[in-house]
């Protein structure tokens, strides 16, 4: 152990004899080394030498000229002040000839004086609270600070403060076109006369109606704002947010045209005590249901009936030999993955997908129609009293959604007109009646105007 202690001694001897600051002074070795020479250890110090001797010279020389009777040392050496009042007498030093009478502290004061909380940015202001912000930040001016450093203080876009200043808060809303762009007395007329008669139909619905009866060419958002004006608007009820389900297996890719992707799914409903089950078969591109059937059970022969009536309506099998033929979205329902059924898919030179296990997902779009249906006219009684007045009903309910219903994925247009005439078609047609619109709308108004 002595031995062991004489070695430890004898490296820390010759790691202490090496230069480690080559390029400092003495003096800068000296005070890295504790204020000791070359060599020499602690233990080899006086008691109490380096406390004494090292610790109060290096205060002494790190203070400078620190005068003990300057009234802020005499309360520092009592211990009174705190570090919160030198900051406070630091920042309300001189700054270049002026004294800072404004700062983050006076700001957030400020604002609890005028009952203000939190961030300011896009908030509305009364008048009478933008007149003293805009003091404030006046006086903050006045003592030498930048607008946007109170802002910031203020939580306050600058922006806004120079809107104030111009007295230009508030920008008459015309419709766009310098005025001249907004509606007509008479298209307002048209958009109340139509929801006064159906009250149960929203602004989308009303928008498209009127567009499609080359009527008035505007947007829902224009009708709901007439129908909120004068009492039509109805209450909007937020649903629950549902769980993001990220789906593992879907198509990757968008149709370009009508029947290249059909989805198929079906649902049941009760008619005279009984359930029975209506089969859908969708084109994913124009949302139209192109065949449907309304059966007491659902087996591979139903499936397979629907198909081919599909086939046949849509003339796939009339398509010249190479040409692409729809592929066919379904889930995997026993009467979906039976061989019975992929044959004849086959047969008819189709192309069946499934989609993952429990994935509804991947059969999402002929879901949402199905879903449709189903609050509009499924569930909107508890059964049907005959199949003769089930099919009648709900064939009643996919024409209104294939001619009439406005659909959202094909931009406001109902299924059947896109499956028709394509999406461009229609999209090119609106923006030519709406530019007819805007010119005519400009003509209503010059002629209002006075000579």
């Amino acid at each position: 152990m002595i031995k062991r202690s004489q070695n430890v001694a004898t490296h820390r001897s010759k790691s202490y004899q090496e230069d480690p600051h080559p390029t400092q002074s003495r003096d800068d070795r000296r005070v890295d080394l504790g204020s000791r020479e070359e060599g020499q250890y602690r233990r080899s110090l006086p008691e109490g030498e380096r406390r004494t001797n090292t610790v109060l010279p290096l205060e002494t020389e790190v203070q400078g000229g620190w005068d003990p009777k300057s009234p802020g040392n005499e309360t520092r050496a009592k211990g009174e002040g705190s570090r919160k009042e030198e900051t406070r007498t630091r920042s309300s030093a001189p700054r270049g000839g002026s004294v800072r009478v404004r700062d983050r502290t006076a700001a957030a004061e400020k604002k609890r004086e005028l009952g203000l909380t939190g961030d300011l940015r896009g908030r509305h202001l009364p008048a009478e609270v933008r007149i003293e912000i805009l003091k404030w930040i006046e006086e903050a001016a006045q003592a030498g600070e930048r607008l946007e450093t109170a802002c910031e203080w203020l939580q306050l876009n600058p922006r806004a403060v120079y809107r104030w200043k111009s007295g230009v808060t508030v920008k008459p809303h015309h419709g766009g076109g310098g005025g001249k762009n907004r509606i007509t007395p008479l298209e307002e007329k048209r958009v109340l006369t139509l929801a006064k008669k159906f009250p149960q139909l929203r602004c989308r619905r009303i928008a498209y109606q009127l567009e499609r009866k080359s009527l008035v060419f505007i947007g829902k958002t224009k009708v709901a704002e007439i129908m909120k004006k004068h009492g039509l608007n109805h209450e909007f009820i937020r649903g629950a947010k549902k769980p993001l389900d990220v789906p593992g297996e879907m198509l990757l890719h968008e149709p370009w045209r009508k029947n290249l992707l059909w989805g198929t799914d079906w649902t049941y409903l009760r008619i005279n005590e009984r359930f029975w089950f209506l089969l859908l078969i969708i084109d994913w591109y124009s949302r139209k249901i192109v065949s449907w059937g309304l059966f007491p059970e659902i087996t591979q022969f139903q499936v397979v009936a629907v198909i081919t009536n599909a086939v046949a309506a849509e003339g796939i099998d009339e398509l010249p030999e190479g040409a692409m033929k729809p592929r066919v979205v379904a889930d995997h329902g026993s009467a979906n993955i039976a061989a019975y059924t992929r044959k004849n898919i086959e047969v008819q030179g189709l192309d069946l997908w499934l989609s993952g296990v429990g994935r509804p997902t991947g059969n999402a779009r002929t879901e949402r129609v199905m879903g449709t249906l189903k609050r509009e006219e499924i569930k909107l009684q508890d059964q049907y009293g005959s199949e003769d007045e089930g099919r009648s009903r709900i064939g009643t309910a996919i024409s209104d959604y294939n001619i009439r219903r406005p659909n959202a994925g094909n931009g406001g247009f109902a299924p059947n007109s896109v499956h028709v005439l394509g999406r461009r078609i229609l999209t090119e047609r609106r923006k030519e009646a709406r530019l007819h619109t805007e010119n005519r709308r400009r003509n209503h108004w010059d002629q209002d105007q006075p000579c």
